[in-house]
């Protein structure tokens, strides 16, 4: 990642992107490679994962799996998610996200640190699996929202509405990546399909859920 991306900012190397409008930070190096390969192969089998329907019926292109707090419970593109429990690698990572996401995320909106009650599992099985281009912008969700990267590198790209692209980048194996502020407001995000990859990628997206 071009070094004129990025600011230092608060925990270890966790550092600031300069995207005007938005408020991202992006730690490349969070968990050391050994680790994040145990926790991927791990997660790989001890996950429930589940392969969605789209409202038109379509299977969703991406495997699933939901976990959080009683009550976190949201609604996606017309498709409900229920949280299971915890299990405990996930627990484990979420304490350790809390940690390293900057005050200053929640700080900039007036917000006390809430931390994280429930994480969307996503597994991109090859390069054929993808997100499609969406904000997190759900009214249950809070303003910031931490994704750690396990496995395959595959391309994330932040837009503007009007399609120009603010930050495109293949985010690195055990990297942690959070949007806060204004940028689901802002921008658009997505992982595309990119075929020849054929490596397998976990993406954790670490959220607060709240019911008003």
């Amino acid at each position: 990642m071009s070094a004129s991306w990025l600011v230092p900012v608060g925990p270890a190397s966790m550092q600031a992107l300069a995207i005007p409008e938005a408020e991202v930070y992006y730690d490349e190096h969070f968990l050391p490679d050994d680790e994040a390969t145990g926790i991927f192969d791990a997660l790989l089998v001890k996950c429930s994962w589940e392969r969605r329907k789209s409202v038109f019926k379509y299977p969703v292109p991406r495997d699933e799996a939901y976990y959080g707090d009683p009550g976190t419970h949201y609604t996606y593109s017309r498709r409900q998610y229920q949280p299971l429990r915890w299990i405990p690698e996930l627990l484990s990572l979420r304490r350790r996200v809390e940690e390293a996401t900057p005050a200053s995320a929640y700080a900039n909106l007036n917000l006390r640190k809430l931390g994280y009650n429930a994480v969307l599992c996503n597994l991109y099985r090859d390069g054929n699996d993808s997100v499609a281009l969406h904000a997190d912008a759900e009214p249950e969700m809070g303003p910031v929202i931490a994704s750690l990267s396990l496995g395959a590198e595959r391309l994330f790209r932040i837009k503007r509405h009007d399609g120009s692209v603010v930050f495109a980048e293949h985010l690195a194996h055990g990297s942690l990546f959070i949007m806060a502020g204004k940028t689901q407001l802002n921008f658009k995000h997505e992982a595309p399909k990119e075929p020849g990859i054929t490596r397998p990628r976990i993406n954790l997206t670490f959220r607060h859920i709240e019911h008003r």
